[in-house]
């Protein structure tokens, strides 16, 4: 249970973080662009931090970079109370998101190897999401908007003095080049369509806790509670999914469609709510159903799951800085529509490269077979 544990206070300490950057930001004097800036230097940095320290846990073993990575994780949370400009923001997330890169692909593939059941495992980051987010939008509600960001080291902190004894699983040090062509081949229908898909849900996140406040009429407390209903929909949903990796995806990619387009109808807080339970469900089918396909097909999972957080990450820079253009020059719900379709484009792009590495496989086993 200590992973589990590990996840919950990572993602509520991640979530309740990044909540209110946007709002941070804006106070601090942002423009739109600017804040699409400091949201995409977090994931520039938490990027490269996943895709090197993905691979060095595969390397050295998983729980060396759990511990380094919550540890750093907690110190750099402490530093968000102290920007004074929007510039000193940007610096400090992205110091944030290099530490916050470190350790979760070694979680993973640490769960993974315990014998996890993955759908599972992961619901309890979504429900540390959803704990994170509502303490976050109560704290800045009653003392300051700076107030999460003492709470996220303080949960890093927690994660850390569990991982210290955290039981050793089988050892685990695999040969992995510098760059693994061979795993990005081979997961690439997952990497691209996540691209896509997330890129466009960012365009969206950068300015939404803004959307809330300044078109629905919303607080801190409001935000807290959209997006605590989202991850807590994604607990209740995680825990019962057995359907097939592709099948979850599918159907992830299609909820999304859905979820963003309801987003652009929008006219108060309250007709947001049932459209997070749709959304909340389309993570829960994607996120899941790509970790599975992952850790299935791959032994070098820590190495797997580190290029798709930099995927995910990657979608949260392109996103960022889309997002908070288009939202810029033609509105909030622009982005709305830009994320409906990019969803769209992501689930063709899924069936036609899984259709195509099929065809492949099916040839190279004929032509096996007629060589035997």
């Amino acid at each position: 249970m200590r992973a589990a544990a590990i996840h919950f206070l990572s993602y509520a300490a991640w979530f309740s973080s990044a909540m209110l950057i946007p709002n941070f930001a804006q106070q601090l004097g942002a423009s739109e662009a600017m804040i699409g800036f400091i949201v995409a230097g977090y994931g520039v940095a938490s990027l490269i931090s996943s895709y090197i320290f993905g691979r060095l846990a595969d390397i050295h073993g998983r729980r060396l970079f759990l511990h380094i990575g919550l540890a750093i994780s907690a110190i750099t949370c402490v530093l968000q109370i102290f920007p004074q400009s929007p510039e000193m923001l940007f610096a400090i997330r992205v110091v944030v998101g290099f530490a916050a890169g470190i350790f979760p692909a070694a979680l993973l593939a640490y769960a993974y190897e315990s014998k996890w059941r993955m759908g599972k495992f992961m619901s309890y980051g979504s429900l540390g999401w959803g704990l994170g987010t509502i303490v976050s939008g109560i704290l800045a509600t009653y003392f300051s908007v700076t107030a999460p960001f003492l709470l996220s080291a303080l949960l890093f902190a927690f994660g850390f003095a569990i991982s210290v004894k955290m039981p050793r699983v089988q050892k685990v040090k695999l040969k992995v080049p510098m760059f693994p062509v061979k795993v990005i081949k081979k997961n690439m229908a997952v990497y691209l369509a996540f691209l896509v898909r997330h890129m466009g849900a960012c365009s969206i996140w950068v300015i939404f806790p803004i959307f809330v406040v300044d078109e629905l009429g919303g607080d801190y407390f409001w935000i807290g509670v959209i997006y605590s209903l989202n991850t807590f929909t994604q607990f209740a949903v995680m825990r019962v999914l057995r359907k097939r990796s592709t099948k979850l995806i599918i159907w992830g990619l299609i909820l999304s469609v859905i979820s963003f387009w309801l987003f652009t109808m929008c006219e108060n807080i309250w007709q947001l709510l049932p459209i997070q339970v749709i959304l909340a469900t389309s993570w829960a089918y994607l996120y899941v159903g790509s970790i599975k396909f992952i850790m299935a097909r791959n032994a070098e999972r820590a190495t797997a799951t580190g290029i798709l957080n930099s995927v995910t990450n990657m979608s949260s820079i392109g996103g960022a800085l889309i997002g908070g253009a288009i939202a810029g020059v033609f509105g909030y719900r622009s982005t709305m529509y830009l994320a409906a379709l990019m969803s769209l484009a992501a689930l063709v792009i899924f069936l036609v490269i899984r259709k195509v590495q099929k065809n492949r496989l099916k040839k190279r086993n004929l032509a096996r077979a007629s060589l035997s």
